[in-house]
């Protein structure tokens, strides 16, 4: 083995350690605290730590106004829809093979197999998924992400947080992007500049797709903060469930056949003597 080959691996098992470090820190945090650990407000939002996820939160929207959202604008102004759509396909077809290990993982062959033929069709006659060939015969896509396979492996949420640049997460979710990047197959296969050019494109092109939807929700929200909380914990909770309603909350019921005839005459009579 050569000495460069033997650094790269280093320099690789290194960045391995430092993720897991950071993932073992996250998943101590991972559990809700009972509800007597947190004033009520703060409890029902579930965001004790929402003086440091608001100062984060204003540095991401500085980011933002200074930086991705114009970069946003002149991207949807200079490349027509086509084009946009074009990136789109590329970049939702680098995160099939992320789709099928997270499916896999949580035993949704279906979803798998879908994954891994929409993989096999994009790359092939779709040119490198430069076209979306597998849409168009059946096959749509479903994102799957490390943070819901935790999730279906009954792993809790955690305290609301708010990642720099990455935004809306929570310790679970942030275990779940670390753990995502190291199962990411284009981590090794891409080299550091292209790994980069991937991160900025798929900023860009998740930023210009909501240019008008989030100045909408801005303008009508009374705390853009706290809006963008509850979408996100809904999003996510819809993404966990597959899009499934949730389980209906039971309803209890009283029936008259658990009555006989003189017990349902007695609480008729209970009923009128109130109301009297």
């Amino acid at each position: 083995m050569t000495f460069a080959a033997a650094s790269g691996k280093l320099k690789y098992l290194g960045r391995v350690l430092a993720v897991l470090v950071v993932v073992g820190i996250l998943a101590n945090c991972s559990s809700t605290p009972p509800p007597e650990d947190y004033a009520d407000e703060n409890y029902s939002a579930n965001d004790p730590y929402e003086d440091i996820n608001r100062v984060t939160f204003a540095f991401n929207q500085t980011v933002d106004g200074v930086l991705l959202k114009p970069l946003a604008e002149i991207y949807v102004g200079v490349v027509p829809q086509w084009g946009r759509d074009r990136v789109n396909d590329i970049l939702n077809n680098l995160g099939e093979p992320g789709n099928f290990a997270n499916a896999m993982l949580q035993w949704e062959l279906e979803r798998a197999v879908t994954s891994m033929l929409r993989f096999a069709f994009n790359s092939t006659i779709g040119l490198g998924g430069f076209f979306e060939i597998a849409e168009d015969i059946g096959l749509s896509r479903a994102d799957e992400d490390f943070g819901q396979t935790l999730a279906i492996w009954g792993v809790g949420e955690g305290p609301y947080l708010v990642l720099p640049l990455f935004g809306p997460s929570n310790p679970r979710d942030a275990v779940g992007i670390g753990v995502g990047w190291l199962m990411d197959p284009f981590t090794r296969a891409l080299r550091s500049h292209e790994r980069f050019q991937r991160f900025a494109a798929s900023g860009i092109d998740q930023r210009s797709r909501h240019i008008d939807d989030l100045e909408t929700l801005e303008e009508t929200s009374i705390d853009f903060y706290s809006t963008l909380r509850e979408l996100y914990r809904q999003h996510r909770s819809n993404e966990i469930r597959n899009g499934e309603l949730p389980p209906p909350l039971p309803i209890p019921s009283i029936t008259l056949e658990e009555y006989s005839d003189e017990e349902f005459d007695q609480v008729s009579a209970n009923g009128q003597a109130s109301e009297e």
